[in-house]
């Protein structure tokens, strides 16, 4: 089977419910706690970005998208699973990874906020050259990005919701500008960004864990060795 064929039969997700699908996953992005949600939300944000970015640039062209993000999605999912299995147990649920910095129910409003102010925006905002759905999908994307950057201080949901405002952009900008290289450049970009991201979810969390008995005796072990204060 080919990438036509492939992307022939999932033609009945391109077009309207391939822009739904993908702004349910970025509203997933930022309002979910738990870190799964997040990374299946951004697996499908950018496998339904994948499908509509194939309507306007070659399907190999446009493959390049899901395939950048399913790298993105397993490197992620591998730094926070070793966050998973360091973090204590007996630590309330509230004190575990992540730590989020606002309530479930706090950003949920903020969604629907932002959804309001989508409805009212969308009819007033006219882009030369872009496609009414394009426009919505873009719209919405920058809005949960944004939203997203400012709610979350975890670099996991922090990182992702950059990347869900890069595609955004880049519904406009593979628009304009179709051009090989600078697609090749684009999602290379995206997968070390990727890298940096995850290093900094390693980071940070190993950081707002509590040190274990042994990591203790090891500090204290330097401390000696290098006349340091126990």
């Amino acid at each position: 089977m080919s990438l036509s064929d492939l992307f022939r039969q999932l033609s009945i997700l391109i077009g309207l419910p391939a822009v739904l699908l993908a702004g349910a996953g970025a509203a997933a992005i930022v309002i979910a706690r738990d870190w799964r949600l997040s990374l299946f939300g951004f697996a499908l944000v950018s496998l339904m970005l994948s499908l509509l970015l194939s309507q306007i640039i070659p399907t190999e062209w446009a493959l390049m998208q899901a395939i950048a993000g399913g790298l993105i999605a397993v490197i992620l999912f591998l730094s926070a699973r070793q966050l998973r299995w360091t973090s204590a147990s007996g630590q309330p649920w509230e004190m575990r990874w992540p730590i989020m910095a606002s309530l479930t129910s706090f950003r949920l409003l903020a969604v629907g906020l932002a959804a309001v102010t989508f409805a009212v925006v969308r009819s007033r905002l006219s882009i030369p050259g872009l496609d009414p759905l394009f426009r919505d999908a873009m719209l919405w994307l920058v809005l949960m990005g944004l939203l997203g950057l400012s709610l979350h201080a975890e670099p996991l949901h922090a990182g992702l919701s950059l990347l869900v405002f890069l595609g955004a952009v880049e519904l406009l900008l593979f628009t304009l500008f179709q051009r090989r290289m600078l697609i090749g450049l684009w999602m290379g970009g995206q997968v070390l960004l990727g890298l940096a991201i995850a290093y900094l979810v390693v980071a940070r969390g190993l950081a707002a864990l509590p040190p274990s008995d042994e990591m203790r005796d090891r500090i204290a072990q330097d401390r000696r060795f290098f006349g340091g204060p126990l």
